[in-house]
């Protein structure tokens, strides 16, 4: 049986400005994840690389429950998310990222990146998203999407999972290797992703305090470590022969998704 890789678009081998990447959602998981990013970014333009540029969306502000579990501290009370988040990063790395003080939509202009990032807490979301995203923008370079990456997380488990937005028909010489040019979504992964959206399955959602005990204080440290390792893979090596994961902290269990 031949192993099976998937290569990333023509574009991504020598782009000619920074990965343009949509991260909706700056909270649990999305407040982790921008800090890798930041990471990401610092050491692909060690290599050459343009490196990235981030828009972030958040329309929630801090609150005391956010500490501890988010990438917050009592500072930074009663400021919006992703101003703050991305003022840190800014500051820090130099950069000129953009914070937007709203909910992303998911029809719109606003979104359209390379890299679309969800780090939502709601199915909804995800669904209305994959039937907006069902025929991705063709435009200018930095606006093309090229992939959806999705971080979700439950009690003691979660799921990133990085998908296409684009078909490139690829081809190789090597017999042992089948090259896959699209790999799957979250929402083809699970097509009633809303099934899970309860209370029951999910928690009351990533805050602290009285909420400790109901979801694991660091499944969103581990699933925006594999998430990130996964984004890093595709733009430094520009291939993958896996696409995602299932994170299970109870059994300390990592299962990957394969292309």
């Amino acid at each position: 049986m031949k192993d099976r890789i998937h290569i990333a678009p023509n574009y991504f081998f020598n782009p000619t400005h920074p990965i343009t990447i949509s991260l909706i959602g700056v909270g649990g998981n999305g407040s982790l994840f921008l800090a890798r990013l930041a990471r990401l970014d610092h050491a692909l333009r060690q290599t050459g690389h343009p490196g990235l540029h981030v828009s972030a969306f958040d329309g929630d502000i801090v609150e005391p429950m956010n500490i501890g579990r988010q990438l917050f501290t009592p500072h930074d009370l009663g400021q919006n998310k992703v101003v703050n988040a991305l003022t840190k990063i800014n500051r820090a790395f130099g950069l000129q990222w953009e914070g937007i003080p709203m909910n992303a939509m998911t029809f719109g202009d606003d979104i359209r990146s390379n890299i679309i990032v969800t780090c939502v807490d709601n199915a909804k979301y995800r669904t209305a998203l994959s039937l907006a995203l069902r025929h991705p923008h063709r435009g200018s370079e930095h606006r093309t999407m090229f992939y959806w990456l999705d971080i979700g997380n439950s009690r003691d488990t979660g799921q990133f999972v990085l998908g296409s937005l684009f078909e490139e028909d690829r081809k190789l010489d090597d017999g042992s290797l089948e090259c896959i040019s699209r790999l799957k979504k979250i929402t083809d992964l699970f097509p009633n992703l809303e099934d899970y959206d309860t209370e029951s399955q999910q928690g009351r959602g990533c805050a602290y305090a009285d909420r400790l005990m109901e979801q694991s204080l660091y499944i969103n440290d581990v699933l925006v470590a594999h998430a990130s390792d996964c984004l890093f893979r595709l733009l430094s090596h520009r291939q993958l022969s896996v696409h995602g994961g299932f994170v299970n902290l109870k059994n300390g269990t990592v299962n990957p998704i394969k292309v």
